[in-house]
């Protein structure tokens, strides 16, 4: 019993995890952002940041999709296992 709530448990934080992720990730797609290394690079070079591609853009739509199915999907399994396993199902 407790190796079956604990990862229903465990899918269920990264469930959360995975959707705040996406919410975040759809909350500033609009904004031109850079990570923590490439902002290390360019500091130290002193050179600007490109400016975002299409390419760019896409993959922070499907980003914040990919975090928002997944993150509901895992928030999903996660409650079905701890509700199997304390028989409320």
């Amino acid at each position: 019993m407790e190796r079956a709530v604990i990862t229903g448990l465990l899918a269920l934080a990264m469930g959360v995890l995975l959707f705040w992720v996406g919410w975040n990730h759809w909350r500033y797609r609009r904004q031109e952002t850079i990570n923590i290394l490439e902002g290390v690079v360019l500091n130290f070079t002193g050179e600007e940041p490109l400016p975002p591609t299409k390419l760019d853009w896409f993959l922070k739509y499907l980003q914040a999709l990919l975090g928002f199915v997944f993150g509901s999907f895992f928030t999903l399994l996660g409650a079905v296992i701890i509700l199997n396993e304390l028989e409320m199902l």
